[in-house]
């Protein structure tokens, strides 16, 4: 019981902090079918920028770590420092990140 409210409060306040932030282009991933292929040909197995709600291999960097930590965010992408291997990055499109 107390390990099933902890979850959903959690879950609660990260829907709320995605409901929140509203704009277009932050939830955009690529299809199941890229996200394969990248694995399979380039060994990519880490999304730079993902959420809880979107994240296709379970390893990834997010906007918000306060919040996705507990669904295995690994922080934010600016803090991210890999030395090797193969990443899938699509920020979102926003003024900022892209420019």
């Amino acid at each position: 019981k107390r390990e099933e409210r902890s979850f959903r409060l959690r879950l609660l306040a990260l829907l709320l902090r995605y409901h929140s932030i509203g704009g277009l282009g932050f939830q955009a991933a690529l299809g199941g079918a890229a996200f394969s292929a990248l694995q399979r040909c380039l060994g990519v197995n880490f999304e730079c920028f993902a959420s809880p709600l979107n994240c296709y291999y379970g390893a990834y960097c997010s906007a918000f770590p306060d919040v996705d930590a507990p669904f295995g965010s690994r922080g934010s992408f600016r803090g991210f420092a890999p030395r090797r291997g193969s990443y899938e990055v699509n920020p979102p499109f926003v003024d900022g990140l892209i420019t």
